[in-house]
């Protein structure tokens, strides 16, 4: 009965300083400050060629003939592990 009580008061002080802990690491990431860079508008981006997953090469001129907007999305070696 002592060993479980003991038991008890332990997992009772350790959630109460993991909870102290979050909240003291939310309060520091919310009182620093943001560095923000100035965004760049009506700028050319370079015209570059890159290939798909299928081999295929995409020119960034030869898209935008055909779209006024593009999306890049680039993540390296998704699923393979690495």
């Amino acid at each position: 009965m002592v060993k479980i009580y003991h038991q008890e008061v332990y997992m009772r002080i350790t959630n109460i300083f993991l909870i102290v802990f979050v909240f003291s690491v939310l309060l520091a990431c919310a009182s620093a400050e943001v560095k923000q860079t100035p965004s760049t508008t009506n700028n050319t981006a370079p015209d570059f060629t890159l290939t798909d997953q299928d081999g295929k090469s995409w020119t960034l001129g030869e898209v935008l003939k055909n779209h006024r907007a593009v999306v890049l999305a680039f993540y390296p070696k998704d699923d393979t592990g690495l």
